[in-house]
């Protein structure tokens, strides 16, 4: 007989679900997030109570032996070494890698139990996880990741990443020329090849292959333009695919900027806020590395477009501030301060520039 925990255990239905939640955006993006507050937090959301010396800790020994070994390797694993997959696997092989080792590094698998000093640890590499796989699950973010990369990959895995590019390359060509084929069905027969070019780009959407995805259905439009639901899902998936080059481009943006390539930084930058004209990350980005590079104009452009999207950031509000107040446009300078101060009161940097004014 089972002891009751007070909770009900995880069953394969509740699984299956927990993995398909798991492969949505906003599924990913939760459980990001939730398991980096633990690890941030040095706390165990595992259920486990603090060891107690000579305590026994109810986790396996291979897991115990897996997370001191990703521990000592730290920094150096790479996306594809966290997921144990090779770097020229597909996303359905991606998938199913997160899949199984996600059920294993997943707070509820260890709920209740006695996970001593291990349980920051489930958290802290739960995250990198989740953050592997949402990176490498998403083309865009994965060619990103692999150009950024590679001097970080072995030469046999640079070997491999140059086979998957070919294949890739030649799938697409098949491709191409598949949809041609089809593209020149005549008669009733369009409406079926419409529809097997629609499953198709379902097929290569769940396996994270976008563009792939966008091309089949562009193909089924014209074949059979008046299927909503083939024009609503191309929609989508195109708008995802300017967010996924956005996101990509804010992530290089950053590792830029950290490493003090600010020239290079913006340029990301820029291209993030080309995908998507609403992101205020990349405007906050472009302003910080500008006025990095002494270019008080570019910085003043991109600051500007900061408070434009997001009026109620403090941050940025100041920072244009500082930009006009250095440029000698106190008028202007003075709008925006008041504008930060009528939101927070209490700001101490913006009343003392104030006053300076």
């Amino acid at each position: 007989m089972k002891r009751s925990t007070g909770r009900q255990t995880c069953s394969p239905r509740h699984w299956k679900r927990l993995s398909e939640n798991l492969f949505s955006p906003l599924g990913r993006g939760i459980l990001w997030r939730d398991a980096g507050a633990d690890a941030r937090a040095g706390g165990n959301r595992l259920g486990a109570a603090p060891s107690s010396p000579g305590g026994t800790i109810e986790l396996p020994a291979d897991m115990q032996s897996e997370l001191q070994q990703l521990e000592a390797r730290g920094d150096r694993l790479t996306h594809y070494d966290l997921l144990g997959v090779s770097v020229d696997v597909d996303g359905r092989t991606i998938r199913r890698a997160y899949l199984e080792k996600s059920k294993r590094f997943h707070p509820d698998a260890w709920y209740r139990k006695e996970t001593g000093k291990f349980g920051p640890l489930l958290s802290k590499w739960f995250q990198r996880l989740s953050s592997a796989y949402q990176v490498l699950s998403d083309e865009e973010s994965r060619a990103a990741y692999d150009s950024d990369h590679r001097t970080e990959l072995s030469q046999t895995d640079r070997a491999a990443l140059d086979r998957r590019e070919l294949s890739r390359a030649e799938e697409e060509r098949r491709g191409r020329e598949r949809r041609e084929r089809m593209r020149r069905t005549k008669g009733f027969a369009r409406i079926g090849a419409a529809r097997k070019l629609y499953e198709e780009a379902l097929e290569y959407a769940l396996n994270g292959e976008r563009t792939q995805a966008i091309f089949a259905l562009k193909a089924a439009r014209e074949l059979d333009p008046k299927r909503k639901e083939i024009a609503a899902k191309l929609v989508e998936l195109e708008r995802e695919q300017a967010r996924a080059r956005a996101d990509s481009a804010i992530a290089s943006g950053r590792e830029r900027e950290e490493k003090k390539r600010f020239a290079e930084a913006i340029a990301a930058y820029a291209a993030a806020f080309q995908n998507d004209p609403g992101s205020f990350a990349a405007a906050m980005g472009a302003a910080r590395c500008a006025m990095e590079t002494s270019n008080p104009p570019a910085a003043t452009i991109w600051a500007s477009r900061a408070v434009e999207l997001n009026p109620d950031d403090a941050s940025a509000r100041m920072m244009l501030s500082r930009l006009f107040a250095s440029a000698g446009m106190k008028a202007r300078a003075r709008t925006e301060l008041n504008a930060l101060l009528g939101k927070n009161p209490d700001h101490k940097e913006a009343k003392a520039l104030l006053r300076t004014l």
